[in-house]
């Protein structure tokens, strides 16, 4: 059974960062989103594990040759849950 989704979790800054560009892009790898959210590789791997535990966001590994990556995509429930984060922001005037 899955944590529910908690509103205020989702304002922690990496988590709203990485949830936020995965909305706007089919799937992301680790660079692309440290590219984007300017965040390290750590803050990235928890907010990601975090909202993949809430099934917000799927994993896939991927290899070629020796090299090993990570490619993450929001499930539909992550969109929604950011879409309605974000209408609730604007309601307040804070977006």
């Amino acid at each position: 059974m899955r944590p529910e989704v908690n509103e205020r979790e989702l304002l922690v800054v990496p988590r709203f960062k990485v949830l936020g560009f995965l909305c706007q892009v089919e799937e992301a790898d680790y660079p692309a989103l440290v590219e984007f959210t300017e965040l390290s590789i750590p803050d990235i791997s928890r907010s990601v594990g975090f909202l993949a535990d809430r099934g917000l966001v799927q994993v896939r590994k991927e290899r070629t040759g020796r090299v090993a990556h990570t490619i993450v995509r929001a499930t539909p429930d992550g969109i929604r849950e950011f879409r309605a984060l974000l209408e609730g922001l604007r309601k307040y005037g804070l977006s």
